[in-house]
C-alpha cells in the first residue's frame, strides 16, 4: 500500500492526486479511529476563501464541529503557507483547533520560522502540524488491521471519480493492478 501511495503521488498532478489521497485517508482514518463523522474536501483550484473553509480537507465531528482542517501541499511547506492557512483558520466561522499541513516536507531555510510560527499558534490555541502523506498512511495503518488497507485503495479511487479525472483514475487503476497483479479498486 505505502509504495502505491509512494509511487502514486509521486507523478505530476497539480496537486489532485496528494488532494485525492488525503481526503480518502481522512475518511478511512476517521471511520476507522472514529474520530470523524464526515470528511468534505473541495475542488482542486478552488480557493479556501470561496467556500470559507480554513483547508483543503475538512473533518468534522459527530456535532457537525471542525475537529480538523488540512492544508495539501505537493510541495516543501513555506512560512508563506502556514501564515495564510494560519490567517484563514483564525477567519473560520468554526472555531478550529487543528490544523494538518500534507506536505512532504518543510522549506529548509525556513524552518525555525515555521516552527516559532507554529509555536505561537499553539500558544494562542492553534495546533498546527506537518506530516508527509506516506508518513501519515505509514503510521495509521500500523495501528489498524489490515483489512482497512483495501478500504483505503478503494476510497482513493471513489475520490478521483468524484473529481471527473480520469486520466488519474486510469492511472490509479493500473498502479495497483502492475502492483498486486489484480484490481483492488
Amino acid at each position: 500500500m505505502l509504495r502505491a501511495l509512494e509511487k502514486f503521488i509521486a507523478e505530476p498532478s497539480g496537486g489532485l492526486r496528494p488532494l485525492a489521497v488525503t481526503a480518502a485517508m481522512m475518511a478511512v482514518l476517521g471511520q476507522a479511529f472514529s474520530i470523524f463523522a464526515e470528511v468534505s474536501s473541495q475542488g482542486l483550484n478552488e480557493a479556501d476563501s470561496s467556500t470559507g473553509a480554513p483547508g483543503d480537507v475538512v473533518c468534522l465531528d459527530n456535532n457537525g464541529e471542525m475537529v480538523l482542517a488540512v492544508e495539501v501541499k505537493d510541495r516543501a511547506l513555506t512560512l508563506a503557507d502556514v501564515r495564510s492557512s494560519t490567517r484563514k483558520a483564525r477567519a473560520s466561522n468554526d472555531p478550529l483547533r487543528s490544523l494538518l499541513f500534507a506536505a512532504p516536507h518543510i522549506q529548509e531555510d525556513e524552518q525555525n520560522a515555521i516552527r516559532e510560527n507554529m509555536e505561537a499558534a499553539w500558544a494562542s490555541g492553534l495546533n498546527i502540524s506537518q506530516i508527509d502523506i506516506v508518513d501519515l498512511a505509514n503510521a495509521g495503518f500500523a495501528l489498524l488491521a489490515e483489512e482497512w488497507q483495501p478500504t483505503l485503495l478503494r476510497e482513493i479511487g471513489k475520490e478521483l471519480d468524484r473529481r471527473g479525472d480520469h486520466r488519474h483514475r486510469r492511472a490509479w487503476h493500473d498502479l495497483l493492478s502492475n502492483i498486486n497483479g489484480d484490481d483492488a479498486t
